[in-house]
């Protein structure tokens, strides 16, 4: 009975405990760019954009994990000819993980500025700043102190007896970015940045006496990607990840195909399909579709490397993007009609 009590404690503790001082991460990492660099902020073809993003996963584990963000960026353009732009943005994001419940609201702000090296190349960099709380509870976690050798039971009417100074905390969240686009034509592109986040490494436990290494470590992020046109009706997509934070490691890899239905003003409809590998880890197919300025994608992670294999059936789980990008129209310049004498 012992042996499955702690087998149940491996299963559940250990996911937690790993995810704790590991950020949150999506499959879609193009459809969710400035969680992973701030330098693409106001980095799209249009004058405002928002993103809603969720990821639900390992529903086959008794405590799934569950994501969301959201995040809003636009961007101001110069009343007069300058070789650049600013853009400013928002980013909200929700994340609870394990049996643990480990919890974290995040609020950034981030800001950027695109500079034209020429009419094909274009530069940028960004800064984020914000403000994050993460918090657990105890409710269904269990203890040695939970079980009693006189009984032979586990059982929550026997205290835990562990004593915690807090159960929810708050920290300073920066990071900064660069980034690199070149752009023939909208179909015809590519980019490659980084981000680094935590910049600070803040505090990051329960206990304010903690003399240990109690940092939450940087996370640097490569990000790139690509677009290119292969016929009037067919593009080809390219998409790659790296991500390293202290000893965690993750690279994706993939890429897809976008068909295009309708191509006519105020009547645009495309389907994207996409394939990333998680290397050693995973796979995820996606579907996107587009309708004017909507664009919603779907993805399932298939988990291949089985982790809790010895326990439960471990599996993936779906992950959704919406995406709506206003694009204004201008009004031309001021012109004389005719000549005046």
């Amino acid at each position: 009975m012992r042996i499955k009590i702690l087998r149940l404690l491996i299963m559940f503790l250990l996911p937690a405990g790993v995810m704790f001082s590991q950020d949150f991460h999506y499959s879609q990492f193009y459809n969710e760019p400035l969680n992973f660099n701030p330098a693409l902020t106001g980095a799209f073809d249009g004058d405002q954009r928002a993103i809603m993003s969720i990821r639900d996963q390992y529903r086959s584990v008794s405590y799934p994990y569950f994501t969301f963000s959201g995040n809003y960026d636009i961007k101001l353009l110069p009343n007069r000819e300058v070789p650049g732009y600013f853009s400013v943005g928002a980013i909200f994001n929700y994340d609870k993980q394990g049996s643990a419940h480990i919890t974290l609201f995040n609020l950034n702000l981030t800001g950027s500025y695109t500079y034209f090296v020429n009419e094909h190349n274009l530069l940028s960099a960004g800064v984020m700043l914000g403000v994050a709380n993460r918090g657990f509870s105890t409710e269904d976690l269990w203890w040695d102190s939970n079980w009693s050798e006189a009984d032979g039971i586990a059982s929550k009417r026997f205290p835990p007896n562990e004593p915690f100074d807090r159960y929810r905390f708050t920290y300073l969240e920066t990071g900064l970015g660069v980034n690199y686009r070149y752009q023939h034509s909208p179909r015809n592109n590519f980019y490659l940045g980084a981000g680094l986040s935590h910049l600070n490494q803040p505090s990051h436990n329960f206990y304010s006496n903690y003399t240990g290494d109690d940092k939450l470590d940087m996370r640097f992020s490569l990000l790139g990607g690509a677009n290119i046109k292969l016929m009037e009706s067919l593009d080809l997509l390219v998409n790659a990840l790296y991500q390293k934070q202290d000893v965690y490691e993750e690279t994706v890899l993939g890429g897809g195909l976008k068909l295009y239905i309708n191509q006519k003003r105020g009547k645009n409809y495309a389907l994207e399909v996409n394939f990333m590998s998680r290397l050693d880890e995973g796979i995820s197919p996606a579907v996107g579709f587009y309708y004017n300025e909507w664009f919603v994608s779907m993805n399932y992670d298939v988990v291949t490397k089985k982790n809790l294999s010895d326990y439960t059936n471990y599996r993936g789980g779906p992950e959704v993007h919406v995406r709506y990008i206003l694009k204004k129209v201008r009004p031309l310049r001021d012109l004389k009609i005719c000549p005046i004498y």
